[in-house]
């Protein structure tokens, strides 16, 4: 039985070293794919030298599957090879000796572990352990064969080693390896964010890669570029990488640039699957040429269930054929720089209905800000008990709400309150609640801020503007796996894990913070979020506000009716003397009546109202 030297590698390796490198292995499933994919329509025949390669191989799992698939074509044509090219001169290494021999000679079954090892695999990672384990299971892979050295390279295969000019002897070989050009790409490239990018390096590449990267990209943007560029004319690029890339705001140039320099052919959109234990990545597959087509129409397969657990047994293409995955095609040049919106025609035609018909975007009517870091939770936030063990001043105490205490429309009552002590200038004027905060000051004088100088060791992390809290507004939590937005009307603080909407001055008589919740709380804004919000993981959307703030707004003749409605939703949750049910039942109600304003002011056909509610599950009308 033959030690696999990767798998050994991969579970040596510390998890935190992984995450450093962008190191995250590819399930078997997944490389399965991406490999029959890319080599489908290979003819060894017709290209008997093609190149694949892995510019970020780890320890050569892909460039293992190429080469089975690869022996595979290759013994399949063994004799029409040795037809067509009996006559031709090859080069072959033969007990330390490189010999010629004629193609009738040379294409024979032992030379073809030789063949491809030596002219068809390529593979480059900046980790050199690496590289030598994907040398010795690629040499494992037949018998002994002599080869003085395999296409394998240690180096960074974002540096454009083959525009050097001036370059050391040592740098020869990695000068004329990158000369060439590749008929296949296969890969995971590395994720790596800007936070933890080395500085020099970040600052290279953001002048390398500018039309692709910028200040807060993730490396693994430089590599769809860097691979268009070592792709053969007609070549074939299949990788798995991370999906952010196709909405952040992060991805606008990447997203512009593969639009308007790649051929698209098809997008496997795994959501918020995991796919890579342990990793909280969304992912994608993207399978893509370099040689543009107009009109062209990608293929689009978009995982529906993210529940569902993938395992290296699952053939994914056998399952891109169940229900498991919406597949619809899209136009490549209909993908907007703002964001790629992958969805059906169906999906689409809606929320382009939204777009063309709302006249302002939530942007330009509210303002946003985040909630309050303190830097130690339990030195700030008290209970009323707390409050009165140890006599806490009452002006410098806040209502204070939790991520979990928000739902549609209202808060829960969470009995907890801050102590905000960025109101404390002298110690002396605040002594009980410095006593509180004083039995966590070790910690708190260790934070970043303090040890600067730039905060009092009783003061909060990030204490904000106390003047935001004070006003009247809509709060949501910042992940969550549907639209949550309440109505404050407390003075509430909260946490950095929560963000709030306030209403421009200029909008004020125009607009209310009660309409803007009947609509953010409705299902067909949940749907019209949905079609393009970034997907966190299994059920769990980003609800940061560079996206919340994108949604269209109607300021239209629906504004009062549906200000109406939700002013009867939150006096109706006030009234606790009523039978639960009850009170469940009447805000049903109204909450249907808000779906079908909005269904009618937007012409939605029965067929898209069935759309939209099987995507958000509404509640049912009792």
């Amino acid at each position: 039985m033959k030690l696999n030297l990767g798998k050994i590698y991969e579970k040596s390796m510390d998890k935190e070293v992984r995450k450093a490198l962008g190191q995250y292995y590819t399930p078997e499933f997944i490389i399965k794919y991406i490999v029959e994919k890319t080599l489908a329509n290979i003819d060894v025949l017709d290209k008997p030298f093609l190149k694949i390669i892995d510019i970020s191989c780890g320890a050569g799992y892909f460039l293992l599957a190429a080469y089975d698939t690869l022996k595979e074509k290759f013994l399949e044509e063994i004799h029409n090879l040795k037809n067509m090219y009996g006559e031709e001169v090859y080069t072959l290494e033969k007990d330390g000796k490189r010999i010629k021999v004629l193609g009738k000679d040379y294409w024979v079954e032992e030379n073809i572990h030789y063949h491809i090892i030596k002219n068809c695999i390529y593979g480059a990672d900046k980790d050199s352990l690496a590289v030598e384990i994907t040398k010795a299971m690629l040499l494992s892979k037949g018998e002994k064969a002599d080869v003085d050295d395999l296409n394998i390279i240690n180096c960074d295969s974002l540096i454009r080693w083959e525009n050097k000019t001036d370059y050391e002897n040592h740098e020869e070989l990695l000068v004329k390896f990158w000369s060439n050009k590749f008929d296949v790409v296969v890969g995971n490239p590395p994720y790596i964010g800007h936070k933890q990018l080395n500085m020099d390096y970040k600052k290279w590449l953001l002048e390398e890669y500018e039309d692709v990267f910028k200040d807060k990209s993730d490396i693994s943007y430089c590599f769809f570029k860097r691979i268009l560029e070592i792709l053969s004319p007609r070549g074939v690029a299949g990788i798995i990488t991370s999906r952010y890339f196709m909405e952040s705001p992060t991805g606008t140039q990447l997203r512009g640039y593969l639009r308007d320099n790649a051929r698209i052919l098809e997008i496997v959109d795994f959501y918020g699957a995991e796919i890579f234990k342990d990793v909280g990545v969304a992912t994608a597959i993207y399978i893509f040429t370099k040689e543009r087509l107009m009109n062209n129409e990608i293929q689009v397969k978009k995982l529906v269930d993210d529940n569902y657990k993938f395992s290296n047994t699952d053939d994914l293409k056998e399952l891109l054929g169940t229900d498991l995955f919406e597949g619809f095609t899209i136009r490549q040049n209909s993908l907007s720089l703002a964001r790629w919106v992958l969805v059906s025609k169906e999906k689409l035609n809606i929320y382009n209905k939204i777009e063309r018909k709302a006249q302002y975007s939530l942007r330009d009517v509210a303002l946003s800000f985040q909630g309050i870091i303190t830097g130690c939770d339990k030195a700030f936030v008290l209970s009323k008990k707390d409050i009165s063990e140890y006599n806490v001043e009452g002006e410098i105490t806040k209502n204070w709400i939790k991520n979990s205490d928000i739902e549609k429309f209202t808060v829960k009552d969470s009995n907890l309150f801050l102590i905000y002590a960025d109101s404390i200038e002298n110690e002396r004027d605040y002594p009980n609640s410095i006593k509180y905060i004083e039995r966590y000051r070790n910690r708190l004088e260790n934070r970043r801020e303090c040890k600067k100088g730039i905060r009092k060791w009783y003061h909060l992390q990030w204490g904000r503007d106390s003047r935001l809290f004070e006003n009247p507004k809509i709060i949501f939590p910042f992940k969550s796996s549907e639209n949550r937005f309440a109505l404050d009307l407390n003075k509430s603080y909260f946490s950095a894990d929560i963000y709030a909407l306030i209403i421009k001055d200029e909008f004020k008589d125009k607009i209310t913070l009660e309409y803007l919740l009947g609509l953010l709380n409705s299902n067909l804004y949940e749907f019209y979020f949905k079609l393009f919000g970034k997907k966190m993981g299994r059920g769990m959307y980003d609800y940061y506000p560079n996206s919340i703030l994108d949604l269209k707004i109607i300021t239209g003749d629906i504004t009062d009716e549906i200000t109406d409605k939700v002013r009867k939703i939150l006096s109706l949750a006030k009234k606790k003397n009523q039978v639960e049910n009850d009170l469940a039942k009447k805000v049903m109600l109204l909450r249907h009546d808000i779906d079908e304003i909005l269904n009618s002011y937007f012409n939605l056909t029965k067929k898209e109202i069935e759309i939209i509610n099987s995507m958000v599950n509404p509640p049912k009308v009792l």
